[in-house]
Protein backbone atom coordinates (compact mmCIF):
# COMPACT_ATOMS: atom_id res chain seq x y z
CA UNK A 1 0.00 0.00 0.00
CA UNK A 2 1.23 3.35 -1.09
CA UNK A 3 1.64 6.20 1.55
CA UNK A 4 -1.05 8.04 0.19
CA UNK A 5 -3.40 5.04 -0.08
CA UNK A 6 -2.47 4.40 3.85
CA UNK A 7 -3.61 7.93 4.42
CA UNK A 8 -6.85 8.10 2.71
CA UNK A 9 -7.23 4.71 4.10
CA UNK A 10 -6.88 6.47 7.62
CA UNK A 11 -9.04 9.37 7.15
CA UNK A 12 -12.19 7.24 5.81
CA UNK A 13 -12.05 3.55 7.11
CA UNK A 14 -11.73 1.50 10.04
CA UNK A 15 -8.14 0.72 10.32
CA UNK A 16 -5.23 -0.73 12.17
CA UNK A 17 -2.50 1.00 14.11
CA UNK A 18 0.80 -0.79 15.54
CA UNK A 19 2.24 0.91 18.66
CA UNK A 20 4.72 -0.09 21.17
CA UNK A 21 4.19 -3.89 19.61
CA UNK A 22 0.75 -3.73 20.36
CA UNK A 23 -2.45 -3.82 17.47
CA UNK A 24 -4.98 -1.26 17.63
CA UNK A 25 -8.35 -0.86 15.91
CA UNK A 26 -9.38 2.34 15.30
CA UNK A 27 -12.38 4.53 13.57
CA UNK A 28 -11.37 6.86 10.79
CA UNK A 29 -10.00 9.58 11.45
CA UNK A 30 -12.16 12.14 10.03
CA UNK A 31 -15.28 10.66 12.08
CA UNK A 32 -12.97 11.09 15.43
CA UNK A 33 -12.62 14.70 13.97
CA UNK A 34 -16.39 14.77 13.22
CA UNK A 35 -17.12 13.59 17.14
CA UNK A 36 -14.18 16.11 18.44
CA UNK A 37 -16.16 19.24 17.21
CA UNK A 38 -18.63 18.93 20.12
CA UNK A 39 -16.11 17.54 22.80
CA UNK A 40 -13.16 18.89 24.53
CA UNK A 41 -10.79 16.48 22.65
CA UNK A 42 -8.15 17.89 21.73
CA UNK A 43 -9.59 21.46 22.36
CA UNK A 44 -7.15 24.49 23.58
CA UNK A 45 -7.84 27.70 24.92
CA UNK A 46 -9.80 27.97 21.64
CA UNK A 47 -13.10 26.30 22.33
CA UNK A 48 -15.76 28.30 23.89
CA UNK A 49 -19.58 27.18 24.73
CA UNK A 50 -22.30 26.38 22.33
CA UNK A 51 -26.13 26.94 22.66
CA UNK A 52 -27.05 25.21 26.22
CA UNK A 53 -23.83 25.22 27.09
CA UNK A 54 -22.39 22.46 25.17
CA UNK A 55 -18.70 22.83 24.63
CA UNK A 56 -17.80 23.57 20.83
CA UNK A 57 -14.32 22.74 19.55
CA UNK A 58 -13.04 25.05 17.19
CA UNK A 59 -10.17 23.48 16.40
CA UNK A 60 -11.73 20.83 15.29
CA UNK A 61 -14.31 22.50 13.75
CA UNK A 62 -11.98 24.66 11.72
CA UNK A 63 -9.60 21.73 10.63
CA UNK A 64 -13.23 19.81 9.86
CA UNK A 65 -13.82 22.86 7.82
CA UNK A 66 -10.71 23.18 5.85
CA UNK A 67 -9.92 19.38 5.28
CA UNK A 68 -13.89 19.89 3.91
CA UNK A 69 -13.29 22.89 1.92
CA UNK A 70 -9.97 21.54 -0.08
CA UNK A 71 -11.45 18.46 -0.50
CA UNK A 72 -15.14 19.95 -2.10
CA UNK A 73 -13.19 22.51 -4.07
CA UNK A 74 -11.04 20.41 -5.89
CA UNK A 75 -14.12 17.83 -6.62
CA UNK A 76 -16.53 20.85 -7.93
CA UNK A 77 -13.44 22.32 -10.09
CA UNK A 78 -12.71 19.07 -11.93
CA UNK A 79 -16.83 18.65 -12.64
CA UNK A 80 -16.96 15.28 -9.80
CA UNK A 81 -19.84 14.66 -7.42
CA UNK A 82 -18.58 16.64 -4.50
CA UNK A 83 -21.81 15.79 -1.96
CA UNK A 84 -22.38 13.14 0.47
CA UNK A 85 -20.31 12.35 3.63
CA UNK A 86 -16.72 14.04 3.78
CA UNK A 87 -15.41 10.50 4.25
CA UNK A 88 -16.87 9.46 0.75
CA UNK A 89 -15.35 12.75 -0.58
CA UNK A 90 -12.11 12.51 0.26
CA UNK A 91 -12.02 9.05 -1.64
CA UNK A 92 -13.28 10.46 -4.57
CA UNK A 93 -10.71 13.22 -4.34
CA UNK A 94 -7.84 10.58 -4.07
CA UNK A 95 -9.25 8.71 -7.51
CA UNK A 96 -9.82 12.13 -9.24
CA UNK A 97 -6.29 12.91 -8.48
CA UNK A 98 -5.35 9.83 -10.17
CA UNK A 99 -7.64 10.07 -13.23
CA UNK A 100 -6.66 13.84 -13.45
CA UNK A 101 -2.74 13.18 -13.81
CA UNK A 102 -3.23 9.79 -15.95
CA UNK A 103 -5.32 12.08 -18.28
CA UNK A 104 -2.34 14.81 -18.66
CA UNK A 105 -4.26 17.08 -16.92
CA UNK A 106 -1.80 17.59 -13.66
CA UNK A 107 1.61 16.93 -14.36
CA UNK A 108 3.66 14.89 -11.23
CA UNK A 109 4.83 17.46 -9.43
CA UNK A 110 1.02 18.69 -9.27
CA UNK A 111 0.02 15.29 -8.81
CA UNK A 112 2.74 14.82 -5.90
CA UNK A 113 1.42 18.05 -4.02
CA UNK A 114 -2.19 17.01 -4.21
CA UNK A 115 -1.63 13.66 -2.73
CA UNK A 116 0.77 14.91 -0.25
CA UNK A 117 -2.73 16.76 1.28
CA UNK A 118 -4.09 13.38 3.02
CA UNK A 119 -0.98 12.75 4.74
CA UNK A 120 -0.44 16.08 6.13
CA UNK A 121 -4.37 15.69 7.50
CA UNK A 122 -3.81 12.72 9.08
CA UNK A 123 -0.89 14.48 10.53
CA UNK A 124 -2.51 17.51 11.39
CA UNK A 125 -6.19 15.58 12.65
CA UNK A 126 -3.43 13.48 14.95
CA UNK A 127 -1.72 16.44 16.40
CA UNK A 128 -5.15 18.29 17.70
CA UNK A 129 -5.48 14.99 19.70
CA UNK A 130 -1.90 14.31 20.54
CA UNK A 131 0.04 17.73 20.00
CA UNK A 132 3.78 17.11 19.10
CA UNK A 133 6.46 18.55 21.24
CA UNK A 134 7.93 21.89 19.50
CA UNK A 135 11.79 22.40 18.70
CA UNK A 136 11.44 26.02 18.09
CA UNK A 137 14.38 27.43 16.11
CA UNK A 138 14.90 31.79 17.30
CA UNK A 139 16.37 32.57 14.02
CA UNK A 140 14.43 34.48 10.58
CA UNK A 141 12.82 31.83 8.62
CA UNK A 142 15.42 32.01 5.13
CA UNK A 143 12.21 31.78 2.78
CA UNK A 144 10.24 35.03 4.02
CA UNK A 145 12.52 36.63 6.88
CA UNK A 146 9.68 36.29 10.03
CA UNK A 147 11.57 35.26 13.03
CA UNK A 148 8.25 35.37 15.52
CA UNK A 149 4.85 34.29 14.12
CA UNK A 150 1.75 35.69 16.17
CA UNK A 151 -0.94 32.84 17.17
CA UNK A 152 -4.40 34.60 17.76
CA UNK A 153 -7.15 32.32 19.87
CA UNK A 154 -10.69 33.06 19.07
CA UNK A 155 -13.98 32.18 20.60
CA UNK A 156 -17.14 30.89 18.63
CA UNK A 157 -18.16 34.20 17.81
CA UNK A 158 -14.91 35.16 16.02
CA UNK A 159 -13.64 37.45 18.68
CA UNK A 160 -10.01 37.09 19.75
CA UNK A 161 -9.10 36.10 23.02
CA UNK A 162 -5.76 35.67 23.29
CA UNK A 163 -2.72 36.45 21.31
CA UNK A 164 0.58 34.62 21.69
CA UNK A 165 3.74 34.86 19.90
CA UNK A 166 6.10 31.45 18.49
CA UNK A 167 8.94 31.37 16.34
CA UNK A 168 8.20 31.11 13.17
CA UNK A 169 9.94 27.98 12.45
CA UNK A 170 9.96 25.13 14.32
CA UNK A 171 10.53 21.32 14.32
CA UNK A 172 7.51 19.19 15.67
CA UNK A 173 8.97 16.30 17.21
CA UNK A 174 6.60 13.17 17.67
CA UNK A 175 7.58 9.38 18.13
CA UNK A 176 7.54 7.41 14.72
CA UNK A 177 7.16 10.18 12.28
CA UNK A 178 9.96 11.82 9.87
CA UNK A 179 11.52 15.13 11.23
CA UNK A 180 10.45 18.15 9.33
CA UNK A 181 11.02 21.35 9.83
CA UNK A 182 8.09 24.29 9.27
CA UNK A 183 7.83 27.54 9.06
CA UNK A 184 4.22 28.97 10.83
CA UNK A 185 4.44 32.21 8.77
CA UNK A 186 5.02 31.63 5.22
CA UNK A 187 4.15 27.33 5.08
CA UNK A 188 7.94 26.80 4.16
CA UNK A 189 9.26 22.92 4.57
CA UNK A 190 12.07 21.12 4.85
CA UNK A 191 11.95 17.34 5.32
CA UNK A 192 15.17 15.63 4.42
CA UNK A 193 18.66 15.64 6.19
CA UNK A 194 20.09 17.77 2.89
CA UNK A 195 17.30 20.02 3.74
CA UNK A 196 17.33 20.48 7.36
CA UNK A 197 21.10 20.45 7.46
CA UNK A 198 20.77 23.46 4.80
CA UNK A 199 18.06 25.24 7.00
CA UNK A 200 20.50 25.37 9.82
CA UNK A 201 23.22 26.50 7.75
CA UNK A 202 21.57 29.73 6.50
CA UNK A 203 19.53 30.31 9.76
CA UNK A 204 23.49 29.85 11.33
CA UNK A 205 22.21 27.48 13.79
CA UNK A 206 23.37 24.08 14.64
CA UNK A 207 20.72 21.31 14.38
CA UNK A 208 22.00 17.85 15.64
CA UNK A 209 19.54 15.67 12.82
CA UNK A 210 20.62 12.55 14.17
CA UNK A 211 19.50 13.69 17.88
CA UNK A 212 16.14 14.97 16.28
CA UNK A 213 16.07 11.47 14.56
CA UNK A 214 16.25 9.78 18.17
CA UNK A 215 13.64 11.90 19.68
CA UNK A 216 11.08 11.21 16.89
CA UNK A 217 11.93 7.23 17.31
CA UNK A 218 11.07 7.79 21.17
CA UNK A 219 15.01 6.68 22.09
CA UNK A 220 15.91 10.34 23.76
CA UNK A 221 14.04 12.18 26.07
Amino acid sequence: MTDTARAVQRLTQTHTVHLDGAEYECAPLLDQLREAISSSTGAGSGGGGGVGGNLLNLDALNLWEYIDGITRGWLRTWGTDHGGELTEAVQRLSHAIQAQHAAGAIDDDFRERLDAAFGKWVWQIEDLFDPPHQKELTAPCPECGERHHLVQEKDEDGHVIDTRQQAAVSIPIKRGRAVIAECRSCGAMWATESELVGLAEAMGLEVDVVALRELAAGVAA
